[in-house]
């Protein structure tokens, strides 16, 4: 059976998942690299790591997915055959990776999905999913996550239903808002087959996990004193708790410290004039 495909000849919107994505505070990053004469560096970092990390989003030749970068914005998008489910699951599964392996690099990014009519090209993104995605990711996500919109809930609970299954690897997660997001951290079980036995890759997870609490350590530092950004940080901080709680709960060094995710006040000392 033939896929759909967008078109490069023949400009059509498809019924798709579309996926906006952006790095958390890039702005600031290119203004304080280029004050500091040191933009060329960061031009450089950011595209080897763009460029290395985009191919776990269309991982192959074959895959229908298209994907467009301009500066720190990234549009995925996947056309839908069928009911659906496959496309879901790829984009699902690719997303949370470039999520995952960015995290560990210490760049930290929020993002939408929506289902509807788009289309790709090298030249022009456009379609109302479009919209609805960057919508998302802009008014809504506010932390590092990525969130589904309800057309997308709505797709996931109609699979689970039919299936009687819930999403592999619980890979999807209900935040206190109501908002439904990817579990990003849940790719660290894909590495399993890259191991040769349980314990190197019960290694591998533990290693994965302390650099993400690192980079996480690092961000609460940093901005600890700007309240807007640091809360942001703590968000992702619980959710890596959350994580190492129910996957590793007796690794409890793996966790961030309750005193970096609290902000207490203090009384007034002669230091303070």
């Amino acid at each position: 059976m033939k896929k759909n495909k967008y078109d490069e000849k023949f400009p059509k919107l498809l019924n798709s998942i579309v996926c906006a994505i952006d790095i958390l505070g890039f702005s600031d990053m290119i203004l304080d690299s280029c004050n500091n004469g040191l933009g060329n560096n960061l031009l450089g970092e950011i595209n080897y790591l763009i460029e290395k990390n985009k191919k776990c989003i269309i991982p192959d030749k074959y895959s229908q997915g298209k994907i467009k970068i301009f500066t720190d914005n990234m549009v995925v998008a996947y056309p839908i055959d069928n009911d659906g489910e496959s496309e879901l699951n790829e984009i699902l599964d690719n997303v949370a990776e470039y999520q995952f392996n960015l995290a560990l690099e210490g760049l930290f990014v929020r993002g939408g999905i929506s289902i509807g009519e788009f289309y790709i090209n090298e030249d022009i993104v456009f379609g109302p999913a479009l919209l609805d995605a960057h919508y998302q990711e802009s008014q809504v996500a506010c932390y590092p996550r990525i969130v589904l919109d309800d057309k997308t809930v709505g797709q996931i609970q109609i699979h689970i239903q039919n299936y009687n299954k819930m999403p592999e690897n619980q890979n999807i997660l209900i935040d206190t808002d109501g908002k439904w997001f990817i579990g990003y951290l849940n790719t660290i079980f894909k590495y399993y087959k890259e191991c040769n036995n349980d314990y190197e890759f019960g290694l591998v997870k533990i290693k994965l996990l302390e650099k993400h609490k690192e980079k996480l350590e690092e961000m609460l530092m940093k901005h600890k004193e700007n309240i807007f950004v640091w809360d942001k940080y703590v968000w992702t901080a619980n959710y890596h708790n959350f994580f190492c709680d129910l996957y590793f709960p007796l690794e409890t060094d793996l966790k961030i410290a309750k005193h970096l995710l609290l902000s207490w006040p203090r009384q007034i000392s002669t230091g303070d004039f």
